[in-house]
């Protein structure tokens, strides 16, 4: 996450898909009022006030969220002075229920419990290759190790596959071993142990297990 000063009322975050992913967050949760949404709109607010000393105060906050042509997420967040200095079109948007997302700015403003952050001892590791090129493996990599295994699911609106890597806590050397060999052909996501589930539920499965065997080509 990166913090940018703009203004004196004015700044810009940009994230990177992997840490969207890394907080479970896809475009359809930021846009609605969950419980995701809320925590990254307390965690903006929390770093730009850590580094650019950005307080909202009571000020009305408005937020904006575009993808740039990298693929990452821009968020600019402006304060005004009074309600009076809102654009129109901006005030109608902001009073109405269409736009939940500043919904979870002015939950988020009351709401300032920290999340607590649980490390898992589990193996697993995520790798990310676009879709258009498809899925690249090492030659020497044929097959996974016993006690490593392998997923595949493609999300259509990041235009990728994620190719999951996880193993048993006696499989870590194995495990090191087809990341490694990975890592020179994808690009490593954050994971922890909720990250399977969460592309279970948000992303299309292709396989669900022995993925690397079942992507190698047919003779």
């Amino acid at each position: 996450m990166k913090i940018e000063r703009i203004n004196d009322n004015q700044f810009r975050c940009i994230m990177t898909l992997g840490e969207l992913l890394q907080r479970h967050l896809t475009l359809k949760k930021i846009r609605s009022d969950s419980a995701e949404a809320r925590r990254l709109v307390r965690e903006i607010l929390e770093r730009s006030a850590d580094e650019l000393g950005f307080e909202p105060n009571d000020y009305p906050v408005m937020v904006e969220a575009v993808r740039n042509a990298e693929g990452n997420l821009v968020f600019t967040i402006t304060k005004f002075n009074s309600p009076e200095e809102i654009p129109p079109q901006i005030r109608s948007q902001a009073q109405s229920q269409e736009n939940p997302f500043v919904q979870a700015l002015t939950r988020a403003l009351k709401e300032q419990e920290e999340q607590a952050r649980v490390r898992y001892p589990m193996p697993l590791a995520v790798f990310s290759f676009p879709q258009k090129e498809g899925v690249k493996l090492p030659p020497r990599l044929r097959e996974t190790p016993k006690g490593v295994s392998s997923s595949l699911y493609l999300m259509p609106e990041a235009d990728q596959y994620f190719l999951l890597i996880s193993a048993s806590p006696k499989s870590v050397d194995a495990f090191r071993q087809v990341c490694l060999l990975l890592s020179e052909y994808g690009r490593p996501i954050p994971a922890t142990s909720a990250t399977k589930a969460y592309y279970e539920e948000h992303a299309q499965t292709v396989f669900a297990r022995r993925a690397i065997e079942q992507l190698q080509p047919k003779e």
